[in-house]
């Protein structure tokens, strides 16, 4: 999963709040460990991206 603009990332974001706590071994868990990583991974670009304009 990959997340492309702020619109993906807050639809993400939000899904990620309604099934935080997901019971292990769920489909909404590995779910949610999907959408954590592609967050983390919007984050470091968008980061990384500021760094690159300063």
């Amino acid at each position: 999963m990959k997340l492309i603009n702020e619109s993906d990332y807050e639809k993400a974001s939000e899904r990620a709040d309604e099934i935080y706590g997901a019971k292990k071994g769920t489909p909404e868990e590995k779910e949610l460990k999907e959408l954590l990583k592609a967050l983390k991974e919007y984050e470091e670009d968008f980061i990384r991206m500021l760094k690159d304009n300063e």
